[in-house]
């Protein structure tokens, strides 16, 4: 199916600027990173030249002798039989430029030159280990970047066909707190279920959509996946340019990576991540490494405790506190047992509800870039699932799978602690309104709060007019 992507406005944006940098679309596996981009090209060039690095190794030879441009389109020309290398009307899509490490330093050439646009495509470009005596010299400052994620819940929508104007009368009434027709609520409740069963990975989404694949044929694609990204694990590329596995990398990413799921789901409602859960006996110095590669390929997500709910928050984080999240909903959903599917789809569900719908609050967070934060003090049994930093203060973030109480929310609103923040926002299945010290917002009207807040906080940067004398 031809999804949209936000992904492919970007690039048009990129385009849109003078003298651009080359840029690179990176991100998980599988994300719809090349679709977007040969889509973007061929409806925006007249001449699209594909290296691709991964399965063609004969584009790599275009750069051992010469990173001067000229050398290596001529080079390139004795490959790509026919194509055209005009100048201003060409396109260069480099496919996994992590696989061609001179072609990653070729970036400045290019952009220096001025005469090719370059897209590169990579999904492991800033996974620790994956090539682990770079030799060359990295282009600092010639190239750009977009970070590429699973489909988010409104390109979901609009593979589901739902409208603009249902998409717009949700936005308009998360900013009046105003309920929905009953119509459209049940619509999103019900497509909300669908995205945290299928996810984002368009494959999948493809698989549950196409001929009325259903859930099933969605999961099957989800459990191939998780298989396909557990044996890149360890991977990295030795002196001679050939893969190899680090077999005790590849053993901490199983271990972890496996136990994200269960510790997500303990019944205790303390969803932070305990390496004493991984191994017996373990110590985070010994899974740091294993946890930032999951990180770096996209994989998980993390939300790090912090010590004050003060700002800015990336000064208070504790970087031993942490919780993990699986990057896609849908991959959660795979990673428990199928019986578990079959009781979310029937509303049936125990302590795992509560685990499903914080990680589907995570993947909406990570959109938005930058580290997540949640806050919790064990001596006073106080936990707030997570904290938004914006241009007002601080809001409280409480993710209520259940309509259960918030006591820690309640305490800091208070003022029962020593924290002032600008307000606290309960997300609920259904309805819009204002409780006694918090906002209730349904949990498919999530996305939107969050840009809203996003854009609120861009847009009070501006710059103050002075006279220059």
């Amino acid at each position: 199916m031809d999804f949209k992507r936000k992904a492919y406005d970007i690039l048009s944006q990129w385009k849109e600027k003078q003298s651009h940098k080359p840029v690179i679309v990176q991100g998980l596996r599988q994300v719809g990173k090349s679709y977007v981009v040969r889509k973007f090209a061929l409806e925006n060039y007249e001449n699209v030249i594909v290296f691709d690095f991964r399965y063609d190794e004969k584009f790599r030879r275009c750069f051992e002798k010469s990173l001067a441009v000229d050398d290596i389109i001529h080079e390139a020309s004795a490959f790509v039989s026919g194509a055209s290398f005009a100048p201003h009307k060409t396109v260069l899509i480099f496919e996994e430029i992590g696989d061609c490490e001179r072609a990653r330093t070729a970036l400045k050439s290019f952009y220096l030159d001025g005469r090719f646009d370059v897209i590169a495509t990579g999904s492991l470009l800033g996974v620790e280990n994956y090539r682990r005596k770079a030799k060359s010299f990295m282009p600092t400052g010639y190239e750009e970047y977009i970070e590429m994620q699973p489909m988010d819940f409104e390109e979901f929508l609009w593979a589901s066909g739902v409208s603009d104007e249902a998409i717009q009368l949700l936005s308009d009434s998360i900013k009046n707190v105003k309920d929905l027709p009953s119509s459209y609520e049940l619509m999103f409740e019900e497509l909300l279920k669908r995205y945290i069963v299928v996810g984002g990975m368009p494959e999948a989404v493809d698989a549950f959509l196409t001929n009325n694949g259903g859930y099933l044929n969605a999961r099957d694609v989800q459990l191939r996946l998780l298989n396909d990204y557990k044996c890149d694990f360890g991977r990295f590329v030795n002196d001679d340019g050939k893969e190899s596995i680090d077999y005790s990398l590849q053993a901490k990413l199983n271990e972890v990576f496996s136990s994200i799921p269960s510790q997500l789901s303990r019944e205790s409602g303390n969803s932070k991540f305990k390496i004493s859960d991984v191994s017996k006996g373990g110590r985070l110095s010994s899974y740091e490494s294993a946890i930032q590669w999951l990180n770096r390929a996209g994989l998980i997500n993390i939300a790090y405790n912090v010590n004050a709910i003060e700002k800015p928050l990336a000064l208070n984080k504790n970087l031993s506190c942490f919780k993990l999240f699986l990057a896609d909903t849908g991959l959660l959903m795979a990673s428990y047992p199928i019986v578990t599917l079959q009781d979310f789809l029937s509303d049936n569900l125990d302590s795992r509800k509560g685990a499903i719908f914080e990680n589907l609050m995570a993947t909406m967070l990570a959109k938005f870039g930058g580290d997540m934060f949640f806050y919790s003090d064990t001596k006073r049994h106080l936990e707030i699932d997570f904290l938004l930093e914006t241009n007002e203060g601080i809001i409280l973030l409480e993710e209520k799978s259940t309509n259960g109480k918030m006591a820690a929310s309640k305490a800091v609103m208070h003022g029962e602690t020593p924290y002032k923040v600008a307000g606290c926002v309960k997300f609920i299945k259904q309805g819009f309104g204002v409780g006694e010290f918090f906002t209730s917002l349904p949990q498919y009207a999530a996305p939107w709060y969050l840009e809203q807040r996003s854009l609120s906080t861009k847009e009070s940067i501006k710059c103050k007019q002075i006279d220059i004398l």
